[in-house]
């Protein structure tokens, strides 16, 4: 046999196949060193803490006292302590009332949003301008508002002829505690806004044009294809915001600094008055172990709520 050239052609060398054994030996490697990163770095951020956290809250430390073992003293402590009855209380009412308030809104927010109107795209844009503003500097930007002489909202309710003499906001119990509401409803609509849009167009049309042909009203078609189609998203959108009430500090720090008294401490602020103003480390971390407690608890039993084929990624 010749080739174009006229020369004889010379049969070509047989590749040998690679051994099956060496191609899983080297399809295990890929995939320890692929998944080493990810484990690894669970390991350093996430093990890693809540093992110190579990050890350091059987112990006494503290940079005044020697350390040593307490077993469940500072638990027993914590639980003793009126405060710690007094800020859970605190952060329940927190998230009783926040977290329905910020479900409300942003899918009020979310349904209004659906609908074409010029500049649209401009609020969608301007709407999550609370959500990127670092909580510090909201509960800063809060303050200047309800601050009792020299707040913005006394000003022009004063001026507007609402009010008589300047309210203290920020010194009265009830009033700070309810100015905390307002600036963390404020705060957190944002992403719920815009993850129940993201939702909600994320439903087919034809849909809608089904219900619309079948004369189903506004009320009855969102009751009947909006709501069940958006159930999972609002569900986690509860649970992500049950766990910001759960764990809220930096908003109420620069806005109330948990005053006035223990009107707005919550349970967060509680773990770092405890650690970083009376120094016992072991018992801050035990508050947060309990407050661990208390996020797993509320994952599971929203988690229950949660469809199955949405947790599973079925078809349904």
């Amino acid at each position: 046999m010749t080739d174009d050239t006229g020369d004889v052609a010379r049969p070509r060398a047989a590749v040998p196949p690679i051994p099956a054994r060496r191609v899983r030996r080297d399809d295990a490697r890929a995939a320890y060193a692929m998944a080493g990163g990810a484990l690894l770095t669970i390991g350093l951020f996430t093990l890693y803490p809540v093992g110190y956290a579990l050890v350091g809250s059987t112990r006494t430390l503290s940079p005044i006292l020697p350390p040593s073992f307490v077993g469940l003293a500072n638990y027993r402590l914590v639980f003793e302590s009126p405060y710690f009855g007094f800020a859970l209380l605190r952060t329940a009412l927190l998230a009783v009332a926040t977290v329905p308030a910020v479900l409300l809104l942003g899918l009020t927010i979310a349904i209004l949003l659906t609908q074409r109107f010029r500049g649209n795209l401009l609020v969608k844009v301007a709407i999550l301008l609370p959500w990127a503003i670092p909580a510090t500097a909201a509960g800063v930007l809060w303050k200047g508002i309800f601050a009792d002489s020299w707040g913005a909202l006394n000003a022009v309710l004063y001026r507007a002829g609402l009010l008589h003499e300047y309210v203290a906001w920020l010194t009265t119990p009830h009033l700070a505690f309810a100015a905390t509401l307002v600036a963390q409803v404020w705060a957190q609509f944002p992403l719920a806004a815009v993850l129940l849009l993201a939702a909600m167009q994320a439903i087919p049309s034809d849909l809608y044009e089904a219900a619309a042909l079948d004369g189903a009203g506004g009320l009855r078609t969102f009751g009947a294809i909006t709501l069940p189609h958006i159930q999972p998203m609002l569900i986690t959108v509860a649970l992500f915001e049950l766990l910001v009430a759960l764990t809220a500090f930096d908003l109420v720090f620069a806005l109330t600094g948990g005053g006035p008294g223990t009107a707005t401490t919550v349970l967060s602020y509680f773990i770092w008055a405890e650690t970083f103003k009376m120094l016992s480390f072991g018992k801050g971390l035990a508050l947060a172990v309990i407050i661990a407690a208390l996020a797993l608890g509320i994952i599971a039993a929203l988690m229950r709520l949660m469809p199955a084929d949405a947790l599973l990624g079925a078809e349904p």
